[in-house]
């Protein structure tokens, strides 16, 4: 009983470290490449439109909104990656590296092209076409994918 009792105590310690280590790969994978795309969207004054999604101004609100998609699109990331199939690339940086561009490109079509044009038009902006598929966003997106799929694998490894 006492051995029993011990193996699944053991075993509920992996389980936790392996939560924990997927939490922590995900926020920092996220993190990692929304600073990332971030810079190229600060660049070209995108970081205000991001704030009035929220309706807020200026691009210090639209940096703090844009981290914290970053970091929510980071989560659902990790999450596939380890409650899926996917679970065996998790910690191999080529795979997940790819996977991540996937889901930036993924991301570019539901979250850019139709999502965000669909959001600004319910708040009263100007609402661009929908779907709205500019190749400067898709780059951006596709860079958020690949470093938070090489910083994801990368945390979670070690």
């Amino acid at each position: 009983m006492a051995q029993q009792r011990t193996k699944s105590i053991r075993e509920s310690v992996r389980e936790r470290g392996v939560i924990n280590r997927t939490w922590s790969s995900s926020i920092l994978g996220g993190l990692a490449g929304g600073i990332v795309f971030g810079v190229l969207m600060q660049s070209m004054g995108m970081m205000p439109a991001i704030a009035s999604l929220y309706g807020l101004d200026g691009a210090t609100m639209g940096w703090v909104a844009h981290l914290f998609h970053s970091i929510v699109f980071g989560l659902v990331f990790g999450g596939i990656m380890t409650m899926t199939r996917l679970r065996k690339y998790a910690d191999r940086i080529a795979p997940t590296t790819g996977l991540g561009a996937a889901y930036g490109v993924l991301l570019w079509v539901v979250a850019a092209g139709i999502v965000m044009p669909l959001w600004l038009g319910a708040i009263g902006m100007e609402m661009p076409p929908v779907p709205n598929f500019d190749p400067m966003s898709l780059v951006g997106h596709l860079v958020y994918g690949v470093v938070l799929g090489a910083v994801f694998a990368a945390w979670y490894r070690r």
